[in-house]
C-alpha cells in the first residue's frame, strides 16, 4: 500500500526524518508539534516553493522529471521510468527526500508533492525548449591561471584607493553641478554619462557608486519646488573625510544589499519596465521563478562564494564561474551572462577580486575578497542558528555586512594620504599615494581626474580654470590655493594659464548675494555706508545705486530700520526657493516573525514529535488552510469523499460534498456528489473540511 506524506513521516525511520526536520527548520512550528501540521506545512505552496529554490540544477532536473511523470501516475517507479535516469536519480532522491518534496511511497515507488507540478515548467510547450539553466550547454573554459601574490596584494590596494577616490570625486561632481530631477525620480542616461567622462568612470561603474551613493545617503534632491536637483547630502563631506576602511566596509555593504541589477539601468530597462536611474522600479525586476530571497542580493552573494572555492592565487573564466552559479542556483531569475560579469567587473573594482596580467577574462579572489566571502559564510550560519526561518536557502539579507575582521585588513592595507602633489609644466598635476579629501577638493576646482589608482593624476586645462572662476574664484586666489598643495614652486605655464584666461573674464562679474540693496539716489547708498550700524551687513558697492550683503533679507532690513533708514522689502513674484537637501530612503519595513525552534530546543521537538501522541490524525475539521489542504490530498489519495463548508463572497456558507482529485494552485478540483459536474473551489474560502467515513471500512469492522 502506497503512504501519504504524513504516513511516511510517521512510519519513516529515525535517521531520514531527523534529517528532513533539520534540513526545514522553516516549517516547525512550536505551538503545534504534530505530525499532521508538519506535513501541511510542507505540502503547502510556499512550503514545496522554497524548498525548490535549494535545489541544484541536477536535482532540479530529476525533481522536474518526476513532476512531469507525477501528472500521469502519482506513484513513480523511477527505476521503470525511461525518462528519469537513474543515476542522476538514486544521487538527487536523498536531497529531495530531506527537503520534503519528494519521499518513498512503497518499496519501488516514489512520491511528490502536488504543488510541484504546478510550480515547475512540466507542460509540453515548457518541456519543448531549454530551461535558462540548461541554455548553455557548451563547455565552458574550465582552465586555471594563477595569480601571483605580489599582483594580489597591489592591486586589492590599488582598487579599494580608487574606489574611495571615486565616490569622492562622484559626490563633489554632484555638489558642484547637480543634476535636474526627472518626473521619474531619477536622472537621465546622458547625466550619468558625463558624470562618468569627469570622474573617468565607464557607464555600469557610474552607476553602481551612484546607488551606492545614494543608499548612504551621500546624495539627495534639493528640496526646491520650481528645480528639484540630485546633489551631495549636507553631511556627505564629513562622511567622506572620516576613516576609509569604514566608508569602504559600507560601499560594500550598501552594493552587497542593491537590489538593482545595473546591466538593466544601463540599458534603460527590466523584463517588465522601463528603467532610470536612481528612481525606484515600481515593478518587479524580473520574470520567472517567484523567489523568496531578493535576486541580485543573492547573485552576488553566491559569486562570492564562488570566488572564495577558487582559492587564493588561482583563477578560473567568467564562463565557468557563470557555470557555477547556475548550477548552484538554477531558478535564480538573473541568470543572463552579462549580468554575472557586471559582477565580477565590480568585485575587481571593488578591490575583491583579481585578473592575471595576461588573461582579462579570468577572475581570482583577492586577500580581502577570499576574507569576506568567508566572513559572510559564517555570518549566515549564525543567522540560520538564530533564524531557523532562512531555510533550507540559508540566506539572510541582513547579514550582507562586512565582518570587522576584514575592516581592520583593508585599514592595514591603506597607506597614508598625501598632502602635497606634484604640478608639472605639462599641466599635470601627480598625486604619488590616496589624496587627502582637502587636497582632492582644491584639485577638483581647478582640474579633472586623469588616472586612477594607487595614485592619481589630475589634468588642469583652460576650461577647468574657467569653470573654477566662473564659480567666484578670483586669479590670485587660484594661484594660492594651487600653490598650498603643490610640492614644488608652481610652473610658468600654469600661471601664464590662469592669469590669461581671468582676464577674459573680467569684463563681466556675477556677484554673490544674500541681500541687494537699490536706491533711488547715490547720496542715500553714500550715507547707508557710512552708518557704522550697518557695517554687521557686509555691505558691497557694486553700481552707484547698487550695493549687496552678506546678511538676509530679513535681517538687513532689522538693521536698516533700527539705524532710522527707511526701507521697503522686495516681495519677490513667484514663491521663495528652498536649498534644503532630503536624502532620499527606502520605508522601513518592519516584519513580524513567527516563533521558530531554536537549536536549544530542536532535539525536544524532534522527541514530541515522534511520539504516539504527535501522530494522531483525527477526523475533525480544522480551521487552518494548511490544515484544509494536507486532509483534502490524503482524500483524494485515498479516493474518500469530504464535506466542505464553503463561504461566498457574501459570507454566506454553504455545503458542499465533493469527491476531490488534484490539490494544487490554491484549489481543490474534484467531482460534486450532488450533481456529479466537475468544480474547482478557492481553498482561502473553505471554512470546514471533515472526511466522511468509508462504508467499505465501517463494513468490514462490523463483520
Amino acid at each position: 500500500m502506497s503512504m501519504t506524506f504524513s504516513q511516511w513521516l510517521t512510519h519513516s525511520s529515525d535517521t531520514d526524518f531527523e534529517s528532513f526536520v533539520r534540513t526545514r527548520r522553516d516549517l516547525l512550528q512550536p505551538e503545534s508539534p504534530t505530525i499532521p501540521s508538519l506535513a501541511a506545512a510542507a505540502s503547502s505552496r510556499i512550503g514545496v516553493s522554497r524548498g525548490i529554490e535549494a535545489l541544484t540544477s541536477a536535482q532540479l532536473d530529476v525533481f522536474i522529471d518526476l513532476a512531469k511523470a507525477a501528472r500521469t501516475s502519482t506513484d513513480i517507479n523511477v527505476r521503470e521510468n525511461r525518462h528519469i535516469d537513474d543515476t542522476l536519480a538514486e544521487a538527487a532522491l536523498p536531497r529531495l527526500r530531506d527537503l520534503g518534496l519528494a519521499w518513498p511511497s512503497s518499496e519501488t515507488t516514489w512520491r511528490i508533492q502536488s504543488e510541484a507540478i504546478t510550480l515547475l515548467p512540466t507542460s509540453a510547450a515548457e518541456s519543448a525548449r531549454a530551461h535558462p539553466w540548461q541554455a548553455a550547454r557548451t563547455e565552458p573554459d574550465s582552465s586555471t591561471e594563477s595569480i601571483p601574490t605580489t599582483l594580489i596584494h597591489n592591486s586589492e590596494r590599488a582598487a579599494v584607493a580608487e574606489v574611495i577616490s571615486s565616490l569622492r570625486g562622484l559626490v563633489d561632481e554632484l555638489a558642484t553641478s547637480p543634476i535636474s530631477r526627472l518626473t521619474s525620480g531619477g536622472i537621465s542616461k546622458r547625466d550619468v554619462t558625463r558624470i562618468g567622462r569627469t570622474i573617468d568612470l565607464g557607464l555600469e561603474q557610474t552607476i553602481t557608486l551612484l546607488l551606492a551613493a545614494k543608499s548612504l545617503s551621500l546624495i539627495g534632491v534639493l528640496d526646491d519646488p520650481l528645480d528639484p536637483q540630485w546633489t551631495a547630502s549636507d553631511d556627505a563631506a564629513n562622511v567622506l573625510e572620516g576613516d576609509r576602511a569604514e566608508l569602504w566596509a559600507a560601499l560594500m555593504t550598501s552594493w552587497l544589499r542593491e537590489p538593482l541589477d545595473v546591466t538593466q539601468l544601463a540599458a534603460g530597462a527590466s523584463a517588465n519596465e522601463r528603467l532610470t536611474v536612481l528612481a525606484s522600479p515600481k515593478k518587479s525586476l524580473f520574470k520567472g521563478f517567484s523567489q523568496s530571497q531578493p535576486t541580485m542580493p543573492l547573485l552576488r552573494f553566491t559569486i562570492l562564494e564562488i570566488l572564495g572555492g577558487i582559492g587564493l592565487g588561482s583563477s578560473r573564466s567568467a564562463e565557468w564561474i557563470h557555470a557555477q552559479v547556475l548550477a548552484a542556483r538554477p531558478l535564480i531569475p538573473a541568470h543572463d551572462f552579462a549580468m554575472t560579469e557586471a559582477i565580477l567587473h565590480t568585485a575587481g573594482a571593488f578591490g575583491l577580486a583579481t585578473t592575471p596580467l595576461q588573461n582579462a577574462q579570468h577572475f581570482g579572489p583577492s586577500r580581502f575578497g577570499a576574507l569576506l566571502a568567508e566572513g559572510l559564510q559564517t555570518a549566515m550560519s549564525a543567522q540560520a542558528a538564530q533564524d531557523p526561518s532562512i531555510a533550507p536557502v540559508n540566506f539572510s539579507l541582513e547579514s550582507l555586512a562586512v565582518p570587522t575582521d576584514v575592516v581592520d585588513a583593508v585599514r592595514l592595507g591603506l597607506v597614508d594620504e598625501v598632502e602635497t602633489v606634484l604640478i608639472q609644466s605639462d599641466l599635470t598635476a601627480v598625486a604619488t599615494g590616496p589624496i587627502e579629501p582637502r587636497v582632492h577638493h582644491i584639485l577638483r576646482r581647478f582640474a579633472v581626474v586623469e588616472a586612477r589608482g594607487q595614485g592619481t593624476v589630475y589634468r588642469i586645462d583652460a576650461d577647468t580654470i574657467e569653470a573654477s572662476m566662473q564659480t567666484g574664484i578670483n586669479a590670485a586666489d587660484a594661484l594660492a590655493q594651487l600653490a598650498e598643495i603643490s610640492a614644488e614652486a608652481l610652473p610658468s605655464t600654469l600661471e601664464f594659464l590662469i592669469e590669461n584666461t581671468a582676464s577674459k573674464l573680467r569684463r563681466v562679474q556675477v556677484a554673490g548675494a544674500r541681500a541687494v540693496l537699490v536706491v533711488d539716489d547715490p547720496v542715500d547708498l553714500d550715507v547707508i555706508l557710512s552708518d557704522q550700524a550697518m557695517l554687521p551687513a557686509g555691505l558691497e558697492r557694486l553700481a552707484p545705486t547698487v550695493a549687496v550683503g552678506q546678511l538676509g533679507p530679513e535681517r538687513t532690513m532689522h538693521l536698516l530700520e533700527s539705524a532710522e533708514h527707511h526701507a521697503l522689502l522686495h516681495s519677490p513674484s513667484g514663491p521663495v526657493r528652498k536649498r534644503r537637501v532630503i536624502t532620499q530612503a527606502e520605508p522601513e519595513v518592519h516584519l513580524r516573525k513567527r516563533a521558530r525552534v531554536t537549536d536549544d530546543h530542536l532535539g525536544e521537538y524532534i522527541r514530541i514529535l515522534r511520539s504516539p501522541g504527535a501522530r494522531a490524525v483525527t477526523t475533525t475539521s480544522t480551521d487552518e488552510p494548511l490544515g484544509h489542504m494536507d486532509r483534502l490530498r490524503e482524500a483524494a489519495e485515498a479516493g474518500r469523499t469530504v464535506t466542505i463548508t464553503l463561504a461566498d463572497s457574501h459570507g454566506q456558507e454553504r455545503v458542499i460534498d465533493m469527491l476531490p482529485t488534484t490539490v494544487n494552485g490554491g484549489r481543490v478540483r474534484g467531482t460534486v456528489k450532488t450533481t456529479g459536474a466537475e468544480a474547482s473551489l478557492s481553498i482561502a474560502r473553505i471554512v470546514s473540511v471533515d472526511v466522511t467515513e468509508d462504508p467499505s471500512a465501517a463494513a468490514e469492522e462490523q463483520s
